[in-house]
């Protein structure tokens, strides 16, 4: 008997298969990978909302874990590392509401109050602020890495969960033949076929990245952020975006994003570019906009790691962390987060 099998591997599955690992659990992984969010995503790991100058919901306590929990990959390749964002500001008024941001308690160690200047070709007649300790994940080759890495050692399936194959026994469950302690879904916006828990508040919300290069930009080693954000890519490859959206919730780019994207991509750069490929994924989002970690309320051994939305990068060390400790040392994990609290949706 297996101690966990886990279905899906976004950022979701890969933190919790990391998480079992390090606690010498046995586990299987099964995905068919039809959810693409993780793989398009940024990969930013920014501690502020850069709009209005707010911290990102339990940035002090999630920010030092990620950078501790990622950098262990970094064993054999650069999956992991510091780079600088630098918020492009708008105005005079935009710049003055960093200063203010800059010196309040909770900020000052993630804003640096210095106005800086950049060589980067930007249309802009303002200058620039720095963000302190962000990071950029390259989530997609770390992905594929581990997958292969799991295939190696027979541990990853590619294929479709099929829910009718399920079994409950006592004590475990099984699937197809092999028994386990416990099942995990981690399937992002997949969770809405599944019938265990597509009962909760678990919403779809549409991303799309241009993928552009441009030669003369000069922003091979920062993070740019306006409307946007610009994230290098290596060979004066960008990653532009994201759009958020309710609508048309699949994986095929639209010619909408597109032309939004487009248009203030150029009011936001001084320099030709050519795009080069368009990406899209959906991020499950949840209705009080706070991750969704717990026990199915009736199947004890089934459990789910789920609506990361925007800042998964940053909350998902903490959040498998949360779930190891409630599984296998009963742990009571943070309310805020706690599938209990929509128990009012189960029928």
């Amino acid at each position: 008997m297996k101690d966990v099998l886990i279905v899906g591997f976004g950022i979701a599955g890969l933190t919790l298969a990391k998480r079992l690992e390090l606690k010498s659990k046995t586990f299987d992984i099964i995905s068919d990978e039809s959810q693409q969010s993780s793989k398009v995503a940024g990969g930013v790991l920014n501690p502020v909302a850069l709009k209005r100058y707010n911290l990102a919901w339990n940035a002090e306590k999630l920010m030092p874990e990620a950078i501790q929990f990622y950098s262990q990959f970094n064993q054999n390749s650069t999956y992991f590392e510091a780079i600088t964002v630098y918020k492009l500001f708008s105005s005079i008024e935009d710049q003055n509401n960093w200063i203010v941001a800059s010196d309040q308690p909770r900020l000052e160690p993630f804003l640096n109050s210095k106005i800086q200047s950049l060589d980067a070709q930007v249309q802009t007649n303002f200058k620039s602020g720095e963000v302190l300790q962000s990071h950029l994940l390259h989530l997609k080759n770390l992905l594929q890495n581990e997958k292969l890495r799991y295939s190696e050692s027979s541990q990853f399936f590619s294929n479709t969960f099929r829910y009718e194959r399920l079994s409950f026994n006592r004590t475990n469950v099984e699937y197809l033949g092999v028994e386990y302690k416990s099942v995990v879904f981690c399937e992002g916006f997949g969770v809405a076929e599944n019938p265990f828990f597509n009962w909760l508040p678990i919403y779809g919300n549409k991303g799309e990245y241009l993928i552009f290069k441009s030669e003369r930009l000069n922003a091979n080693s920062t993070i740019l952020k306006s409307r946007n954000f610009i994230i290098p890519l290596g060979n004066d490859l960008y990653k532009y975006g994201a759009t958020y959206s309710r609508e048309g919730l699949n994986d095929k780019p639209s010619q909408e994003a597109r032309m939004d994207l487009e248009s203030k991509l150029s009011e936001m750069i001084d320099c030709d570019f050519e795009i080069v490929d368009q990406v899209a994924g959906v991020r499950p989002t949840v209705r009080d906009r706070k991750p969704i970690v717990g026990q199915h309320p009736e199947h004890k051994n089934l459990f789910i790691l789920n609506g990361f939305g925007s800042r998964g990068v940053m909350a998902a060390p903490h959040l498998s962390k949360q779930l190891i400790d409630f599984i296998f040392e009963n742990k009571e994990m943070d309310k805020e987060i706690s599938l209990s609290r929509f128990l009012k949706f189960y029928a």
